[in-house]
């Protein structure tokens, strides 16, 4: 892809924007935005909420929310799963459709779009037959395509899966290039949709290393502290958490997990109720909703960080986050999460759903006190996923000067 001019319109186009949002999308979406703030006329479009025009105003950013105004969005109450996806499917394809028409009102230079939802589809299809001068971003980060062998027939083989593969397909080959945070992902996109490799540039998530740094220890005398960061489901691997720390925890009392996350749903019912059959309700610990600024302060007070994801991560900020505050990672062996982890030389891999497996690597840490595990993570993360390091890259990228 090549952007001949520099002082261009940029325009990104996500549903997840943050503060309202703080998973890797919004995060991605953020510091990018950050970077290129300067040099570039800025613009983000998002169907997020107020929180987010607050936030905005105070930035020289150009911010249109976009709301759908339709009576779909109860589709979660329906229980007919067929009928909830066909409901999904249908509401996303209007919110995309607003998306894209706010885009063409931008008369933009470079924008970028997501890969998991239908407004870069929405975009392209309506651009067809123009002649399109505005140069489209696909950022991947992790596709429907890879994530359809793990859910089940009902959540993601039916139409919504189909859709969602059909629509990633028409896109990656349609827009100007697309771009991936680690290169185990750009090797299946290759592979998943026949796309050249020429077409996909690998730049990593930035982490902000001055916000994540090692810590003095704030809580004395606490037990050994593992802390498991994400959202409570099954895809997170927290049942596989949970059992696996539930007979670490028989064998060595001196213990307790914290989870950062909302406890809510059936998966953390049916862990809190394995919880309360083998009487450990007072070894694990439900923070609730965790802000970003507040995240330094949990990794700071933890001995190991575990990160236990059963479905396909292409690069998992919560490894990144307690590497820059050199903290030892037990992780799954799964998508980029080695490749973070410089091939598994700076964190414990375990194989993904592997309850024996996980126990191992507890024990390991545990016994040897986590000595030297994650020593040469924080310089590690700070010469591969820094602002210094990425913020040239990302510019040379998206400005080609």
């Amino acid at each position: 892809m090549v952007i001949e001019k520099v002082g261009i319109k940029f325009t990104l186009c996500s549903r997840w924007a943050f503060p309202y949002h703080q998973g890797r999308i919004p995060m991605h979406n953020y510091f990018l935005l950050e970077l290129l703030k300067d040099g570039m006329d800025i613009a983000l479009i998002s169907s997020q909420n107020e929180q987010n025009d607050t936030y905005y105003s105070k930035k020289p950013i150009s911010f249109n929310r976009i709301s759908a105004n339709l009576p779909l969005v109860y589709w979660r109450l329906v229980k007919n799963k067929s009928l909830q996806n066909g409901l999904r499917s249908l509401q996303d394809w209007c919110i995309s459709q607003a998306m894209a028409r706010a885009v063409d009102s931008q008369h933009t230079d470079v924008i970028e779009f997501m890969d998991i939802h239908s407004e870069g589809y929405a975009y392209l299809r309506q651009n067809l037959r123009r002649s399109r001068k505005t140069k489209v971003i696909i950022r991947s980060h992790t596709p429907w395509g890879l994530l359809r062998s793990y859910y089940s027939n009902k959540e993601q083989k039916g139409f919504d899966g189909w859709w969602s593969i059909k629509r990633e397909n028409y896109c990656f080959h349609a827009c100007d290039g697309v771009t991936t945070p680690s290169q185990d992902l750009k090797n299946k996109l290759i592979k998943l949709y026949n796309l050249p490799e020429e077409k996909i540039t690998v730049i990593p998530n930035i982490v902000d290393t001055d916000h994540f740094m090692p810590l003095p220890r704030k809580i004395n005398n606490q037990p050994f502290t593992f802390l498991h960061v994400g959202r409570f489901e099954r895809a997170k691997g927290v049942i596989t958490l949970t059992k696996a720390f539930i007979e670490f925890a028989k064998v060595n009392k001196d213990c307790i997990l914290i989870n950062v996350g909302v406890p809510r749903g059936p998966v953390y019912k049916y862990c809190h109720e394995l919880l309360k059959s083998a009487n450990m309700i007072d070894k694990v610990k439900f923070t609730g909703f965790v802000p970003y600024d507040k995240l330094p302060g949990f990794y700071t007070n933890a001995d190991v960080v575990i990160v236990t994801s059963e479905i396909y991560e292409s690069f998992s900020y919560t490894v990144a986050q307690a590497m820059a505050c050199s903290k030892p990672v037990i992780a799954s062996n799964i998508g980029g999460i080695p490749e973070t982890l410089d091939s598994g030389r700076l964190g414990l891999l375990f194989e993904p759903g592997n309850i024996e497996s996980l126990f191992e690597k507890l024990s390991y840490v545990y016994n040897n006190q986590a000595r030297d595990i994650s020593k040469g993570a924080r310089e590690y993360v700070i010469n591969n996923f820094s602002f210094e390091k990425l913020g040239a890259i990302y510019k040379d990228y998206y400005m080609c000067q």
